[in-house]
C-alpha cells in the first residue's frame, strides 16, 4: 500500500498544511492517519484518503499533569499505530512531527517494523522532551527537517545514527504571485501568523511605532487568531497598546484569513518577528507574491531569504526592525526586492521541487520489489465507469468525487439520484464542470432500481458499484479494473477499510455453509491470526474466492453485471447484495476478495440516519427472505443457526475482554424477533 502519513495533531497548522502540500503531489499519495478534525477533512477535500485515530492532548508540559501524562499518551498512540500499521501494511510510514515520531518510537522499542522517515518540523522545547525526540530520530531510517536551523538543534555533534536530510517546503507558485501594482497599499506592513507570544507580535506594534516617525502614512495589519486563553490575554494586551497616542489608528486587527495570498499581494512588506522561527511558509508565501520580507537574522527566516528580496534584523531590536522596515517601504528600493522576492520563490522554493524531493526520499527507503511501477499505459480510470446511488448524500458525495478525480481522473462516472431533497444532485453536476452523468429518478426507489438504472448508461468495459459514503484511497481500483476485465467470470470485492482503518467483514461465507459453521462456532478473533483469516475471508490479505460480497464496494465486467440484473429491482433495501452473490454463484460465476484495491468506507450513513442506527431487524429478515428464496427454507433454518451462534460466540468474546457487546446483543434479540414472525 502507499506510504502512511502521521499526525499526532488533527488541527490544520502550518506543519500540516506542508503535508498536505506534500501528500497532495507525490506519485502515489500517502494515506494519512490523524485525529478526526480540520486536517482530516482538508485532506479529504483533496482526494487524500484519511484514517481516524484518537484525539489526545497536545500539550506535554504546561503542567505536572501534563508531563506525567504525556508518556502515557504517547504508548496509547504507538499501540494504535502499531495495529494499524500490522493491518494496512505500508512500506514506509511517515511520523509527520515530533509527537507522531515519539509515538511511533514506543510502538517499535525494539526495532522491527516498516521503514520509518521522521519528518521534524520544530525546535526542541526542553531538555526532557529533545532526549525523546532524538531516540526516536536514531530508530528513525531517515529524518527529514525543513531547515539547517532545526537540523543542528536536533543534532548539534552530528552523532545521530540516522541520516538527516534537508528540505525546504516550498509553495504553489500559481496561486501565490505578485498581484497588480495599483492593488498596493504601499505604507502598509503586514504581519501574518497565529498569535502567540513566541512569534512577538508585540515586537511588530513596537518596530511600526517607531518607525512612523519617518513614513507618516505607515500602518499595520495584523492578521491571525489567538491560540488557547494565553493568546486571547495577549491579543487584548495588543489592542490595548495599539490605542496609545504613538500607534492610534494605524494598526488594523484582521483576524484569521481563509487565504493569506489577497493580504499578502496587497501588503507593502511583510514583517516577521520570532526569534527562533523553525522555518517560516509565511516568508515563503511572501517571496512568492513578491513582497519584501523584514524578518530576524536567524532560523528559518534567515536561511530562506536573501539580500535582494529582504531585510534582517537584529532578533528582538524593535529600534533596529524599524530601520529595515524603513528601507523596505522606500521608493529607492522596494520595486527591485519585489522583483528579487519572486525570483528567489521561483529559483528555490517552488513546491514541485519539494515533492520531487519527497518522492525520491520515500523511494529510498521502499524495497524494490514494492516500487515496481504496474501501473497500464493508459490514463488511471480509463477503462472502469463509477456507479454511485445517493439519498440525502451530498456531503459523502463531494468527498468520494473528489477522491475520484485525485485517483481515477479518466473514469466514468454516473450519479443516480433516489429522490434526494438535498444538493447531492448539484453537487454531481458540479464536479469537474459537468464531467459526471446525473440521473434523477423523481422519488426514492431503493438501491437496486438505482443502480440498475445507472449501470445502463454505463460506457465503459469495467463498473464499479460504490456508496456514496465510499473514498478512494489510491488508484487500485484500476488494477481491480484489469482484474475483471482479464476474468469476466468473477465479481471483485475490494478491502474495505473503515474510517479508523479496521476492515469492514465485506467478503463473506455462503449462508448456511460448513464454512460458516466453522466461522460461527470459532471465532476469529480468539484463532491465530493467519487461521482467522480462513475462517473470515475478509481478514487476509491474498485474493480468494468467496460466497458473497457486501455491495458497497463491487468490481465486475460491466456486461457481466448487466445480464446478472444486477440487483433485483423488487427489493428496495437490503439483501440486494447477498440476492446477487447466490444468482452469480447459480450462474456459475464467482465472487473474489480481492485486497489488492483498497477503499474506504464510512458505513450506512443514510439508513443510519434514517433508522437511528443499524436496523438489525430488517437485515436478519432480508438475510432469512433471500436464502429461503434461493437456497430453500431448510438452509435458511440452518443459516439461522449459525447466525445465532457467530452472535454469542462475539459476545461472550467481547465480555471476556471487558468490551461492550451490546451490538451482538441487539442482533440476536433482532434474529429471534424475526423469527417468531414465520
Amino acid at each position: 500500500m502507499p506510504a502512511l502519513a502521521v499526525s499526532y495533531s488533527g488541527l490544520l497548522g502550518g506543519a500540516e498544511r506542508i503535508l498536505l502540500d506534500v501528500a497532495a503531489g507525490l506519485p502515489d499519495p500517502p494515506l494519512i492517519a490523524c485525529p478526526e478534525g480540520p486536517l482530516a477533512r482538508a485532506a479529504r477535500e483533496q482526494g487524500l484518503g484519511a484514517f481516524e485515530l484518537s484525539e489526545r492532548s497536545l500539550e506535554l508540559r504546561r503542567g505536572v499533569h501534563d508531563r506525567l501524562a504525556a508518556p502515557l499518551r504517547f504508548a496509547a498512540q504507538g499501540a494504535e499505530l502499531r495495529a494499524l500499521v500490522r493491518r494496512q501494511r505500508p512500506a514506509v510510514v511517515i511520523a509527520w512531527g515530533m509527537r507522531a515520531g515519539i509515538a511511533l518510537a514506543t510502538a517499535y522499542p525494539g526495532g522491527g517494523g516498516p521503514a520509518v522517515l521522521l519528518q521534524h518540523n520544530d525546535l526542541l522545547p526542553g531538555p526532557m522532551i529533545a532526549r525523546a525526540v532524538r531516540t526516536a530520530a536514531t530508530r528513525a531510517d531517515l529524518v527529514v527537517t525543513l531547515s539547517r536551523c532545526v537540523a543542528d538543534d536536533l543534532d548539534p555533534r552530528r552523532r545521530l545514527a540516522s541520516p538527516i536530510e534537508i528540505v525546504p517546503p516550498g509553495v504553489d507558485l500559481d496561486r501565490f504571485g505578485p498581484g497588480p501594482a495599483e492593488d498596493r497599499v504601499a505604507d502598509e506592513v503586514l504581519l501574518l501568523g497565529a498569535i502567540e507570544r513566541w512569534k512577538r507580535p508585540g515586537l511588530a506594534l513596537e518596530a511600526v511605532a517607531l518607525a512612523a516617525g519617518e513614513l507618516p502614512n505607515l500602518t499595520l495589519r495584523l492578521a491571525g487568531e489567538p491560540i488557547g486563553e494565553d493568546g486571547r490575554r495577549l491579543l487584548d494586551e495588543l489592542r490595548t497598546r495599539a490605542q496609545a497616542s504613538d500607534l492610534a489608528g494605524r494598526v488594523e486587527f484582521a483576524g484569521r484569513l481563509p487565504d493569506p495570498s489577497p493580504a499578502l499581494r496587497r501588503a507593502g512588506c511583510l514583517l516577521h518577528c520570532s526569534d527562533r522561527e523553525p522555518y517560516g511558509m509565511v516568508v515563503v508565501e511572501a517571496l512568492a507574491c513578491g513582497l519584501p520580507v523584514v524578518a530576524p537574522a536567524s532560523c528559518g527566516p534567515a536561511e530562506i531569504t536573501d539580500r535582494a528580496s529582504s531585510r534582517l534584523f537584529a532578533p528582538g531590536d524593535a529600534a533596529d526592525a524599524a530601520s529595515r522596515l524603513g528601507v523596505a517601504l522606500s521608493a529607492e528600493h522596494s520595486p527591485a526586492m519585489r522583483a528579487a522576492a519572486r525570483a528567489r520563490a521561483e529559483a528555490r522554493l517552488d513546491v514541485h521541487d519539494t515533492r520531487a524531493a519527497y518522492a525520491e526520499l520515500i523511494d529510498r527507503l521502499t524495497p524494490a520489489r514494492s516500487r515496481v511501477r504496474r501501473r497500464p499505459p493508459e490514463p488511471a480510470g480509463s477503462r472502469l465507469a463509477i456507479v454511485t446511488v445517493i439519498h440525502e448524500s451530498a456531503r459523502e458525495l463531494g468527498a468520494l468525487l473528489s477522491s475520484v478525480g485525485r485517483h481515477l481522473p479518466a473514469a466514468e462516472v454516473v450519479v443516480v439520484d433516489s429522490g434526494s431533497t438535498d444538493s447531492g444532485a448539484a453537487t454531481a453536476r458540479a464536479w469537474r464542470d459537468g464531467a459526471a452523468t446525473v440521473v434523477e429518478l423523481g422519488g426514492n426507489v431503493g438501491f437496486g432500481r438505482g443502480v440498475n438504472a445507472g449501470l445502463e448508461l454505463v460506457s465503459r468495459p469495467v463498473t464499479a458499484l460504490l456508496n456514496p459514503d465510499v473514498e478512494l484511497l489510491d488508484a487500485s481500483l484500476q488494477a481491480a479494473a484489469h482484474e475483471a476485465a482479464d476474468h469476466p467470470g468473477r465479481l471483485l470485492s475490494p478491502l474495505v477499510l473503515r474510517p479508523d482503518g479496521t476492515r469492514q467483514d465485506t467478503a463473506q461465507h455462503e449462508p448456511g455453509s460448513l464454512a460458516l459453521a466453522v466461522h460461527a462456532l470459532a471465532p476469529a478473533g480468539a484463532l491465530p491470526r493467519d487461521v482467522a483469516a480462513a475462517v473470515e475471508p475478509w481478514r487476509g490479505h491474498r485474493p480468494r474466492p468467496v460466497g458473497w460480497a457486501v455491495g458497497c464496494a463491487l468490481v465486475a465486467a460491466t456486461e457481466t453485471l448487466r445480464r446478472l440484473g444486477p440487483f433485483d429491482e423488487r427489493v428496495f433495501m437490503y439483501g440486494e447484495d447477498l440476492d446477487l452473490g447466490l444468482r452469480a454463484s447459480d450462474d456459475e460465476l464467482e465472487t473474489w476478495f480481492w485486497p489488492a484495491a483498497r477503499v474506504r468506507h464510512a458505513e450506512g450513513h443514510s439508513a443510519r440516519r434514517a433508522f437511528e442506527g443499524e436496523p438489525f431487524e430488517l437485515l436478519a429478515r432480508r438475510r432469512r427472505e433471500v436464502v429461503a428464496a434461493r437456497r430453500g427454507p431448510l438452509r435458511a433454518a440452518v443459516d439461522d443457526a449459525f447466525q445465532a451462534a457467530t452472535f454469542v460466540d462475539r459476545s461472550l468474546l467481547k465480555r471476556l475482554s471487558g468490551r461492550d457487546d451490546g451490538r451482538e446483543r441487539r442482533q440476536l434479540r433482532a434474529l429471534r424477533s424475526t423469527r417468531r414472525e414465520r
